[in-house]
């Protein structure tokens, strides 16, 4: 009989315990956010038509003349995309422009009105040094793994400085640069006293 009463004695205790383990609440650590200030790894410049591009870690893993793609879908990646998809949107020549349209700008009443106004021009040659900007910064003013807003700063010989705010959606795997309705009255580009970027860039010289 005491060893029946021990037995039973040992099966109640561990009922108990796993009793008491059933009802603990395990809590999940919450998601990490993503670094909205963090410098893309691996930064080298890439010329296009007389404007450096900062190319890294983050993409564009193939570049090509007409096309710029393969982005990674965090905020550096973002952030790459929209300065290097801005960049050659602006200076691609006359037998480029429309593939890089095709490979690099979301489908959209902005890009139709941006084809129509680049037909209308004709750019054949690399931009003048004495006028070309240099690319130094940026902010990510908002991030989603879904779409990121993006004020890239830029400088020029005269030392003035430009804020171009930019937007890039993600679609089919990577980074497209998004234009703005032709309705909407939000300035894209506004002059700056200084670099104030979160993010820093220096190109060569």
């Amino acid at each position: 009989m005491a060893a029946i009463a021990v037995i039973l004695a040992a099966l109640m205790l561990g009922s108990s315990t796993g009793c008491a383990s059933d009802d603990r609440t395990d809590t999940a650590p919450p998601p990490r956010q993503p670094d909205l200030s963090a410098t893309p790894s691996g930064i080298h410049w890439q010329d296009f038509y007389g404007v450096g591009l900062p190319v890294g870690a983050d993409g564009p893993r193939n570049y090509t003349s007409t096309a710029a793609t393969g982005f990674t879908q965090n905020p550096q990646g973002a952030a790459l995309a929209a300065i290097v998809h801005t960049i050659r949107m602006s200076l691609a020549p006359d037998d480029a422009w429309a593939a890089v349209a095709k490979s690099e700008i979301l489908s959209g009443p902005g890009k139709d009105e941006w084809v129509i106004s680049r037909g209308l021009l004709s750019i054949r040659s690399p931009a003048d040094p004495t006028q070309a900007p240099r690319v130094r910064g940026y902010t990510i003013t908002d991030y989603t793994p879904a779409a990121a807003h993006v004020d890239v700063y830029t400088s020029f010989p005269d030392t003035s400085v430009a804020i171009n705010t930019a937007t890039v959606v993600w679609a089919g795997g990577d980074w497209w640069l998004a234009l703005p309705d032709p309705d909407s009255t939000q300035p894209r580009v506004r002059s700056a006293e200084s670099i104030t970027a979160v993010v820093k860039l220096e190109p060569p010289q």
